[in-house]
């Protein structure tokens, strides 16, 4: 083979190999949209503002919370300073990590359904309690306590849930001794604050990210689905023998159908304001997290007798 023609075939071949190496697969799986169902395109506005002001209320917690970490050193009692170092240090892991991350998705889920229904829940519960204490022959209103006991119940049992999930919480148990209870439960609660935000920063607000992209990338779909499912309902209304009740009920989703259209323009409008902002915010957030920790793992580390440690971003 001459030299023009070897040098062309390498020259091919790699670039043909950098094109399949540089190519980036799809994620796997592959969900598809459901910007072509009525259901999901009816609570698409609403939905879309709720990712978009979701967003905003992250990057509000994490300054917050990263205002604090300076004073986490004070709330404790002449603790073994290597111990809170290496719990701290494991909180900032734990935030990033498979199992802590996948736990806290779990309880956001959980969360949320408990929220949605909680009026439901509470109200069955709240019942059956009524219902056993006028068995027992007692005249007193246990609504207000009962209520108050199930969501401090739920609350304290997703707490626990996510605990069970951080190396931080497993290294508290190991000191709990040498800490004392006070400092422990200190502890407990500085370690939950450092991995949210930390998952905050790195996943969370990532993740909103990518969510509101997807949903802008549906707009005009989501017009045409609205559309769609109104003229399906009106041929709903004029076909067959329709009952009153079909016909009211079938109004009512048009009419909720028009008002979700009504909200779409201003609802992508904030969104794609948002949207241009979001790198930049996330950027900003991840910076401020960061330089807080450093701050912190610094007075630790000067508290603990050890010399000061470059941390990497």
């Amino acid at each position: 083979m001459n030299r023009p023609r070897l040098v062309a075939g390498a020259l091919f071949l790699t670039g043909h190999l950098f094109a399949l190496g540089c190519s980036a697969p799809k994620p796997e799986p592959e969900i598809a949209s459901s910007a072509s169902q009525s259901g999901y395109a009816e609570r698409y506005p609403a939905e879309l503002q709720a990712t978009a002001a979701s967003f905003g209320e992250r990057d509000d917690l994490v300054k917050r919370a990263t205002a604090q970490f300076a004073g986490y050193p004070d709330q404790l009692k002449k603790p073994d300073w290597k111990q809170v170092l290496d719990v701290i240090e494991q909180a900032d892991a734990a935030g990033r990590s498979y199992d802590y991350v996948e736990r806290v998705r779990a309880v956001d889920g959980a969360a949320a359904f408990f929220n949605d229904n909680k009026e439901d829940l509470t109200r069955k519960v709240s019942g059956a309690a009524q219902y056993v204490v006028k068995q027992k022959g007692c005249d007193v209103d246990v609504t207000g306590a009962t209520a108050h006991a199930l969501e401090d119940g739920v609350e304290r049992q997703l707490e626990k849930y996510v605990r069970e999930r951080s190396e931080a919480h497993r290294r508290i148990e190991r000191y709990r001794a040498s800490l004392g209870k006070e400092n422990a439960a200190t502890l407990e609660k500085q370690a939950d604050a450092v991995s949210f935000v930390s998952y905050v920063v790195h996943i969370d607000m990532v993740e909103h990210k990518l969510r509101l992209r997807r949903m802008l990338e549906e707009i005009e779909t989501i017009k045409k689905s609205i559309d769609e499912a109104v003229q399906a309902e009106r041929a709903f209304q004029s076909s067959g023998n329709r009952t009153d009740e079909e016909k009211k009920a079938s109004e009512a989703r048009i009419e909720e159908l028009g008002r979700s259209k009504a909200m779409l323009d201003s609802s992508a409008t904030q969104a794609k304001q948002i949207d241009e902002t979001m790198e930049e915010r996330i950027a900003a957030a991840q910076k401020t997290y960061r330089e807080a920790m450093d701050r912190l793992i610094a007075t630790l580390r000067k508290n603990a007798g050890l010399p000061a440690e470059p941390r990497e971003g």
